[in-house]
């Protein structure tokens, strides 16, 4: 029988504080979302003050649609303004449209109703029973839709995306459009033979068509993600070399900080008799937190881009293509931090190198072994991969067995051809089946 009674027990547990997720927060932010964390405490603090960084601005609009130099036509992802967003863009193009004020409420409803890739996401019969309308009104209206700019816009599906834009270059019924209706699905597998046959056609003019359909925009409505940021790498810290000598810089331009507000003085906060309320006392240490919060991640960050470039120096100076085997507990061991603190502190950060920008965690790479006994970075196998792809007769592509015994014969490179087949698909390479050409 159990004995009920009081007995003290001690136990040690973690608390994770608010102060303490914040930190992580801070840390793995990247410069533009550290701003939209920063104005929320902002928001909620009157004793900061967010200073904007200076370089994370949009790109000022262009105001023709000819090239400046030769009056060439340029495309409509050049004129459009970089800070118009894809449902602002076709209501100002629908303004001329003779539409009537019901027409026109319905025509905004269809837009707010296209997604980021430029889909149409809602069924003209579901948006004909909410507006009470015959569905032919509601086809009209996606008809004039899919009449504008992007091409391909306001799609149900890849299909009719792709016969949108081949009709916007006057090509109903060419052999592209015709692939497009009827064999989407066996040109996806690369299957040209087959079609060839049932169409009646060289391979070599399926190849063209193909090469042709694949310079379509399957995703018309990207070029407006995030307000067109994506694809543009805001460096937070700078790697020069000069003279033999490394300089490693925080970019103050990219990354935002917080000061007090101009409003109030640290000598209002300054505990006494007839000192500040415990209100403003508490906002102020809080400021006090998030300012050096903000700092810790700079110095941080510098802390492991210094050990880095340590490690890769070669590639930094330009001596070495290739980066050699790094891990974040190496990177953890030397700068003493917990690698936790590494992995958080590398996510979705970007550095200035002297050979371009690129994501912070593009260092960090596993190793493998060689022929020799010796060790090479997985980023060295995988650019040895892409080089072979490129160079390989695109009739006859190389497999991944074959992958994998050139790199051995040629690279000294020990990998499997499982490996070959999970850094081929890591670079967005297709099998050997899908790169065959016919032409």
């Amino acid at each position: 029988m159990m004995e009920m009674g009081l007995y003290q027990q001690q136990n040690l547990s973690l608390v994770m504080t608010t102060e303490l997720r914040q930190a992580i927060a801070i840390l793995q932010y990247p410069g533009y979302e550290l701003s939209s964390f920063l104005q929320e405490q902002a928001n909620e603090n009157p004793l900061i003050e967010v200073v904007e960084p200076a370089g994370i601005v949009g790109r000022s609009p262009r105001q023709r649609k000819t090239s400046p130099s030769a009056g060439m036509p340029v495309s409509f992802e050049e004129y459009i303004s970089s800070e118009e967003t894809l449902h602002e863009t076709l209501q100002k193009q629908s303004i001329l449209l003779p539409l009537t004020a019901k027409e026109r409420k319905m025509l905004d409803f269809i837009i707010l109703s296209i997604d980021d890739n430029g889909f149409l996401t809602v069924s003209s019969e579901e948006a004909a029973k909410h507006f009470a309308v015959p569905e032919e009104t509601i086809e009209n209206l996606i008809r004039h839709i899919q009449e504008m700019e992007p091409a391909g816009i306001g799609a149900r599906s890849i299909q009719e995306c792709l016969l949108l834009q081949l009709a916007a270059e006057g090509m109903e019924n060419s052999l592209p459009w015709r692939l497009v209706l009827t064999f989407l699905d066996k040109l996806a597998e690369r299957k040209i033979k087959q079609i060839s046959i049932a169409l009646q056609t060289s391979p070599d003019e399926i190849q063209k068509a193909a090469d042709f359909i694949q310079k379509l925009n399957p995703r018309p409505g990207k070029i407006f993600a995030h307000g067109r940021t994506e694809g543009y790498l805001y460096p937070d810290v700078t790697v020069n070399h000069s003279n033999g000598q490394f300089s490693i810089a925080f970019n103050d331009r990219y990354n935002p900080s917080v000061k007090l507000n101009s409003d109030y003085e640290p000598v209002h906060f300054i505990a006494k008799k007839d000192g500040p309320s415990k209100y403003l006392q508490d906002q102020y240490a809080k400021f006090q937190w998030l300012q050096k919060a903000v700092e810790q991640r700079r110095q941080t960050l510098i802390k492991i881009v210094s050990e880095v470039v340590k490690v890769q120096e070669s590639y930094f100076s330009g001596k070495g293509q290739h980066l050699v085997p790094l891990t974040l507990k190496q990177i953890a061991d030397a700068t003493g931090m917990h690698e936790s603190t590494i992995s958080r502190a590398v996510k979705h950060k970007v550095i200035q190198t002297p050979a371009g920008a690129r994501e912070l965690k593009t260092f960090f790479t596993a190793k493998i072994e060689t022929n020799d006994g010796g060790t090479a970075s997985a980023s060295s196998a995988k650019q040895a991969i892409k080089e072979l792809i490129e160079k390989e007769d695109k009739n006859k592509p190389l497999s991944d067995q074959q992958i994998c015994e050139l790199l051995s014969k040629e690279s000294g490179l020990a990998i499997s051809r499982r490996t070959v087949a999970k850094y081929r698909e890591e670079l967005l390479l297709p099998s050997s089946s899908k790169r065959k050409r016919f032409a």
